[in-house]
């Protein structure tokens, strides 16, 4: 039984601020994909969750979004509810550190680093929200956010708010239990992280020298959605990529990156369609030339069939 109801539709066109239609592809680091059935821009995490409680409430499917980095929307869009999570306020109390959930984790690194406070340097490489980060582990240059995190506090629709551990959070390389286990379809409202005292200068240095060499390593200021795979068990992704001569292969507007072979560019008017043939095409021709299966670290969302 469809969820669109008459009273559905009422309630949804009756949320405060929401757009019907609302293009997606500027609101993604890929500039990919089609428009929001429904959507909303929301700041206060108790705004936030009357829409996802109403949603379940309802039967309407709804999708939570933050910087729109490793995602990609499909070409119809997203059926339902999407809500895009502003929320960035922080504070910082000795070396402990709690921040919104829509606050990016590139500008929480700066933060942090003016506070003098060390261990957050790999969040530079991260370019996602703080919540985005909880909702797959993320890290960069061997280091993961769940190594600082002390908790989080969520909202599920029908139980309230909660507090996860990082054991209840169920981490992993680039998954949780937000992402596919039994947090599925919970709020991140805010992180806490436990940092170190220390220099700030020499944590903005370090922080500069990664950004340079992040730079001449892989196409950042290119429209891209980060890495596409996740890095096979004692391998790398971008090494099989390269091995199996799949740099520049394209489809489309949708090229493997010459710079790096763990990522995918949209060189101006790429379809969700194009990358995802894109995607199925390196991973069938790197499981026929070394056996390895890659795994999307990319989440593909929306109407797809």
């Amino acid at each position: 039984m469809s969820w669109r109801t008459r009273s559905s539709l009422a309630w949804l066109r009756g949320l405060p601020g929401v757009r019907e239609g609302e293009p997606l592809a500027s609101r993604t680091s890929f500039g990919i994909g089609g428009p929001a059935e429904f959507f909303l821009e929301l700041g206060r995490p108790d705004a936030i969750e009357a829409a996802i409680e109403g949603c379940c409430r309802r039967g309407i499917p709804y999708l939570l979004l933050g910087a729109g980095t490793n995602l990609l929307i499909a070409d119809k869009g997203v059926e339902g509810l999407v809500v895009r999570v502003v929320n960035r306020e922080h504070t910082i109390d000795g070396t402990r550190v709690r921040a919104g959930a829509g606050l990016k984790m590139m500008r929480l690194a700066r933060i942090v680093a003016d506070a003098n406070l060390r261990g957050f340097e790999f969040a530079i490489g991260v370019p996602g929200t703080v919540g985005g980060a909880v909702y797959q582990d993320a890290g960069c240059w061997g280091k993961e956010l769940r190594e600082v995190l002390v908790e989080a506090e969520g909202f599920v629709p029908g139980a309230g708010r909660q507090r996860w551990t990082p054991a209840d959070l169920d981490l992993g390389y680039r998954t949780s239990a937000l992402r596919g286990g039994a947090l599925k379809g919970a709020l991140v409202v805010s992180v806490t992280v436990q940092l170190q005292r220390g220099d700030g200068e020499e944590a903005k240095e370090l922080m500069a020298k990664l950004t340079r060499e992040r730079n001449e390593s892989q196409p950042i200021k290119t429209k891209n959605c980060g890495s596409v795979f996740k890095n096979p068990a004692g391998d790398s992704a971008g090494r099989l990529v390269q091995a199996a001569g799949l740099k520049g292969a394209r489809e489309g507007a949708a090229v493997v990156s010459t710079l790096h072979g763990n990522f995918i560019v949209n060189e101006g008017g790429a379809t969700a369609a194009d990358v995802r043939k894109l995607i199925e095409h390196v991973m069938a021709e790197v499981k026929r030339r070394f056996g390895a299966q890659l795994e999307p670290e990319v989440e593909m969302v929306g109407r797809w069939r």
